[in-house]
């Protein structure tokens, strides 16, 4: 078992490493658990400002309109004086002004003209404000149109400007908080690629010196035995760096609330494909790569993109369309859409079970081809050699 104990021994010596990014991993997963633990239960709070308003029409429908701010801000008639109203907006006495025309009811209602506003630069504020005029315009547009009066039309706006809806949010099995253990499994696709890319290609490429190969060869270890020792040892790391990654954090932080989990298992085996998927990428990288510095840019390239595009560090559902496309085509992106089935559902059906199944088969596809990849690569290389 030469070879295998020479696999080991490398392996001890990035131990370091290896709890570096554990240490890295259990961080933000706590993290993230804890964060989504304060927010959970908040709900929206309209924000009210100070809006400023200089009414040139004093019309029904205009002063209707300081009216309908007033019930959601706090508003000051502003004098008709640029100087005071960009120091107003400067010293944040305002955060926005509205300018009502002479001819409010021809220019905006029926010329559809835009009311010149003033907001602080930079600021989103504004945008709420907007909303709420372009809301009242439409409202007054319509009712005149309709042949409501001016003062029917206020009237009308501001009876029901206040309205409100009661709603009762229906809790279901798609709707359930996301448990901390699944923001470790979230996270586990970087980590876990990490740690078997680099420590895989750093033995490797130990394996790989002209000296230690030419000493192999000509010792009486066959290459057959030779294979299988290399074999038993990405599986004995693989396993263990699993163990470290999952079973220990789970043990440790979420003992009671995942292990009597009735998706445990699925959890597992969700890692497990991935965790094959690992052992492949890693065993392409060790079959060309053959500096240490070239393997550190490698891997980060291909443990931070495939993280970035496929849901790790950001969340699918923000993704774009064109992003969730390319992330199709890389296997941590089905170990995430797994990972996000399991975290919001309470209880899975049998359509989630064959959902569930079916993306760990596509995992287990891309882990195959990937390590027939790197046979070939592999033994072109020891023809060229």
């Amino acid at each position: 078992m030469t070879v295998f104990k020479g696999f080991l021994i490398i392996t001890k010596r990035n131990l370091l490493m290896v709890f570096m990014y554990l240490a890295i991993f259990l961080t933000i997963g706590i993290l993230a658990s804890g964060s989504d633990s304060n927010t959970s239960g908040t709900g929206f709070h309209a924000q009210a400002l100070t809006v400023g308003v200089v009414d040139h029409d004093g019309g029904v429908l205009s002063k209707g309109l300081s009216t309908y701010l007033s019930q959601y801000h706090t508003v000051r008639q502003m004098p008709d004086d640029t100087a005071k109203l960009q120091d107003a907006l400067f010293n944040r006495n305002v955060s926005y002004i509205v300018t009502i025309p002479e001819d409010f009811k021809t220019s905006c209602l029926r010329e559809h003209q835009a009311l010149p506003v003033s907001k602080i630069p930079g600021s989103t504020d504004g945008y709420y404000v907007d909303q709420q005029i372009n809301t009242y315009l439409n409202q007054a547009r319509v009712l005149t149109d309709s042949g409501y009066s001016d003062k029917e039309a206020a009237a009308y706006i501001l009876k029901h400007a206040d309205s409100s809806s009661h709603v009762t949010m229906l809790k279901s099995a798609s709707s359930e908080k996301t448990p901390g253990y699944g923001y470790m499994y979230q996270y586990l696709p970087y980590v876990l690629i990490s740690i078997l890319c680099y420590v895989m290609g750093l033995i490797m490429i130990a394996f790989h010196q002209p000296d230690l190969q030419k000493r192999i060869l000509c010792s009486a270890v066959s290459i057959r035995s030779q294979n299988l020792q290399l074999a038993l040892g990405y599986l004995a790391v693989g396993c263990s760096v699993w163990m470290l990654t999952t079973w220990i954090p789970a043990f440790f932080f979420y003992r009671k609330a995942f292990f009597q989990s009735p998706k445990m298992p699925y959890y597992m085996l969700n890692s497990l494909t991935l965790l094959l998927v690992g052992l492949a990428l890693s065993f392409l990288l060790g079959t060309f790569i053959t500096k240490e510095d070239i393997l550190t840019a490698f891997v980060n390239v291909v443990t931070l993109g495939m993280s970035f595009l496929c849901g790790v560090f950001v969340p699918l559902d923000i993704m774009g369309k064109g992003v969730k496309t390319v992330a199709h085509f890389l296997p941590v992106y089905w170990y995430e859409i797994s990972n996000n089935l399991l975290n919001n559902s309470a209880v899975l059906t049998q359509a989630q079970r064959q959902l569930l199944y079916r993306n760990y088969g596509i995992q287990l596809l891309f882990a195959a081809a990937i390590f027939c990849i790197a046979l070939v690569v592999s033994k072109r290389m020891r023809q060229t050699a």
